[in-house]
């Protein structure tokens, strides 16, 4: 029995060392993968993941460069809010945020220049506080949309809010990402679903097409180059964090 013990010793020793192995190759893993996630898996900053603009309230997710755009309009009470105001609009020298914004001349269309943004962001840049029930722990009773100017929107026995998107009502828009060519409509009011479907519905516009050069020829002649369009992105390219 004494003689088997330096080779119960040696399987011990051994078995040690080969769980050692093991954990050095995971941990070799592990960083390999930190390096790729850093580099969008080819090498290239310009499919390199980043953290941007993350509150403490918010789930911080990766967010790849991207670009894409599309249309929304709020109403209340039956007005089609006006967006063409200097507060709310970027120019491509002085962009309010980097990424999700809008242009001249088409002040319902949004620019997304990060993936994983959401509607609530974006009004968030424009000074709005945004939540509805397509956010984790609100309801319809807290859903709310708070103005630049102080005054707060909320669902009550009058007045509520109604969504669509490309033209099916939906409960909530706020924690939901952008994509890229839909038509979104926030309206709050004392109108039913079916009275702001025939009559605010359609006057979301459709010109998302246009800076994302899928409709190029409906440009007017006269109007100035398009800023921020697919084909110009470097002129509003995001390169910071």
């Amino acid at each position: 029995m004494a003689e088997n013990e330096p080779g119960r010793g040696t399987r011990v020793l051994t078995s040690r060392t080969a769980i050692g192995g093991v954990a050095g190759l995971l941990g070799i893993g592990l960083i390999a993968l930190i390096v790729m996630a850093a580099t969008g898996f080819n090498g290239t900053t310009q499919q390199r993941l980043k953290v941007i603009n993350c509150n403490p309230s918010e789930t911080c997710l990766p967010r790849q460069v991207t670009h894409f755009h599309a249309d929304f309009a709020l109403f209340i009470d039956g007005k089609q809010f006006n967006f063409d105001q200097p507060q709310f609009v970027s120019n491509d020298d002085d962009l309010i945020a980097a990424d999700v914004h809008i242009h001249p001349e088409r002040y319902t269309v949004v620019h997304v220049h990060y993936t994983n943004t959401t509607w609530a962001r974006f009004f968030q840049t424009m000074g709005f506080d945004f939540k509805d029930e397509s956010m984790p722990g609100i309801t319809a009773a807290q859903t709310c949309l708070a103005m630049p100017d102080g005054t707060k929107l909320c669902n009550n026995d009058k007045d509520t809010f109604k969504f669509f998107v490309n033209g099916v009502q939906v409960k909530g828009i706020a924690g939901t990402d952008i994509a890229d060519l839909d038509r979104v409509l926030i309206s709050y009011g004392p109108e039913t679903p079916a009275a702001v479907q025939q009559s605010q519905v359609t006057k979301v516009s459709d010109q998302a097409c246009i800076p994302d050069e899928r409709c190029k020829d409906r440009i007017p002649p006269n109007e100035p180059p398009e800023q921020c369009s697919l084909s110009n992105s470097a002129a509003c390219a995001v390169t910071g964090s």
